[in-house]
C-alpha cells in the first residue's frame, strides 16, 4: 500500500498534513477510491467503496470522486449536498450508458470539505452516504465517531442493542440503506478544526478489522504518513476480507518552524452550525461516539431566499396566540366580574337578614302599623266614586 500526500498545506492560521493510502485485500480488484492530492486547491478529501461487481464498483468509486471534486468549491453545507447529487448523477449516468456490465452499481462516499466561515472560524463540511466513517480524536485522546452508517446494524447499535464494535459481525452490516448511484440523501454536519486534532476518513474494510480505541492509537501517530501505515500493519495483521482505505488529517499550529505548501482555497462562506450530537458512551472510557443526523442540520446559507409562506405562517402563529391571550384574559376578568357580583349579593343579604331580625313580625305574619298610621291613612284616602247608572239598550 503506498501512501499519497500533498505534503504540508498551510491554511487559515493552521498547517494541515494529510495523507492517504488504499489496498486491495484479498479481493481480485480495488473498488475503493480516494482524493488527497486536491486539498491544496479545494480542501477536500474524499473517500468511496464502490459496489456491483468487481469492474462496476471499480467504476463506480472512480466516477464518484471525479464529481466531487469537479462540483466546485463547497462552502456551505448546501454545497456539500451538491456535490453529493452530483456524484449520484455522474454514477447513475455512467451506469445507464453500459447497462450490460454496469447496471445496478453505485457507491458509499463521504466527502470532507475545509472552509472558514464569515465569522473567522474553521471547519469541516462533512456529507456522506453509506458507510465510510469520519473519526476525530482531540488532544487529550477522546475518539469521537462523527458520521452515521447507513445500514441495518448501525441502527441497531443506535437502538442499543448491540455494541459499537459488534457493528461489523451483526447481519445488515454489508447492506446499504443509501448509496450514491440510486439517488442516497447525504448526511451532512459541521465539524469545527483546532490544532491538536486528527481527523481520519475510512472504508468499511478498515471497520472490519480494528476497533475506534485501536484507531485512535494509529491516528495518535507523528505524522499522518505514519498513521495510514500503521493502520495498514494492524489490518494486514488481522488479515482483511475486504478493500480497504484511510485518510487521514493531522491539525497543527503554525508556529513557522515548517515550509508548508499554501494552500488556495474557497473565499469564506456563511457560518454553518453543528446540530446537537446525540452521544452514547462505549465500553472505554476514554472513547466518546457522536451520532449526527443531517435532517436537523439548521440552513446554513444566509443568502438563500425565504419562501413567502414561512412568513405567512409565522403571522398566523403570532395571531394565534395573541387571540389565545386575550380569550384567557376575557375568561379571567369574566370570572372576577361573577366573584365580585356574588359577594355584593351575598353583603346585601345579610343587610337584609340584620333589618329583619331587628324588626320582629306579628302574630299574622305582617309588619305591625301603629293607629295613628292607620288613621292618617285613612283621612288621606279619597271618598267613594258613586256607582254608574246601570246602561240601558238605547243608552239611557
Amino acid at each position: 500500500m503506498s501512501v499519497e500526500s500533498p505534503g504540508p498545506v498551510r491554511a487559515y492560521g493552521l498547517v494541515f498534513d494529510v495523507a492517504g493510502a488504499s489496498a486491495q485485500g484479498p479481493r481480485q480488484e480495488n473498488q475503493d477510491a480516494f482524493t488527497v492530492t486536491r486539498f491544496p486547491q479545494l480542501g477536500l478529501v474524499a473517500v468511496a467503496d464502490g459496489m456491483g461487481g468487481q469492474r462496476a464498483g471499480r467504476v463506480a468509486a472512480e466516477t464518484a470522486i471525479e464529481a466531487v471534486t469537479g462540483a466546485g468549491p463547497i462552502r456551505s453545507l448546501d454545497a456539500a449536498r451538491y456535490a453529493i447529487r452530483s456524484a449520484d448523477d455522474a454514477v447513475a449516468r455512467t451506469a445507464g450508458g453500459d447497462p450490460a456490465k454496469l447496471e445496478g452499481m453505485g457507491a458509499a462516499l463521504t466527502v470532507m470539505a475545509l472552509t472558514q466561515d464569515r465569522a473567522g472560524g474553521v471547519g469541516w463540511l462533512v456529507a456522506n452516504v453509506g458507510d465510510v466513517r469520519v473519526i476525530s480524536r482531540s488532544p487529550d485522546g477522546v475518539v469521537r465517531l462523527e458520521t452515521r452508517d447507513h445500514t441495518p446494524a448501525f441502527a441497531r447499535w443506535e437502538a442499543g442493542e448491540i455494541a459499537l464494535d459488534e457493528i461489523p459481525d451483526s447481519p445488515g452490516a454489508n447492506r446499504l440503506q443509501r448509496a450514491v448511484g440510486h439517488g442516497g440523501e447525504a448526511d451532512t454536519t459541521w465539524i469545527p478544526v483546532r490544532a491538536g486534532w486528527t481527523f481520519l476518513v475510512h472504508s468499511d474494510g478498515v471497520t472490519k478489522a480494528m476497533r475506534l480505541d485501536e484507531l485512535g492509537a494509529a491516528m495518535a501517530m507523528s505524522s499522518s504518513a505514519a498513521a495510514c501505515e500503521a493502520i495498514e500493519r494492524k489490518v494486514e495483521e488481522r488479515g482483511p476480507d475486504d478493500n480497504y482505505t484511510a485518510v487521514v488529517v493531522r491539525v497543527l499550529a503554525d508556529d513557522g518552524a515548517a515550509a508548508p505548501g499554501d494552500a488556495t482555497l474557497p473565499s469564506p462562506g456563511p457560518a454553518p452550525q453543528a446540530a446537537p450530537p446525540s452521544r452514547r458512551a462505549a465500553e472505554d472510557t476514554r472513547l466518546v461516539t457522536e451520532t449526527r443526523r443531517g435532517p436537523f442540520n439548521p440552513p446554513d446559507d444566509v443568502n438563500s431566499r425565504r419562501s413567502p409562506l414561512g412568513a405567512l405562517g409565522a403571522g398566523l402563529a403570532v395571531l394565534a396566540l395573541a387571540l389565545g391571550g386575550y380569550g384567557l384574559f376575557t375568561g379571567m376578568q369574566a370570572r372576577d366580574d361573577a366573584t365580585a357580583a356574588r359577594a355584593e349579593t351575598a353583603a346585601l343579604q345579610a343587610r337584609i337578614d340584620s333589618l329583619a331580625q331587628r324588626v320582629p313580625p306579628d302574630t299574622a305574619g305582617r309588619l305591625p302599623v301603629s293607629a295613628t298610621d292607620s288613621g292618617a291613612k285613612a283621612a288621606a284616602a279619597p271618598p267613594a266614586a258613586p256607582a254608574p247608572a246601570p246602561r240601558t239598550p238605547n243608552g239611557r
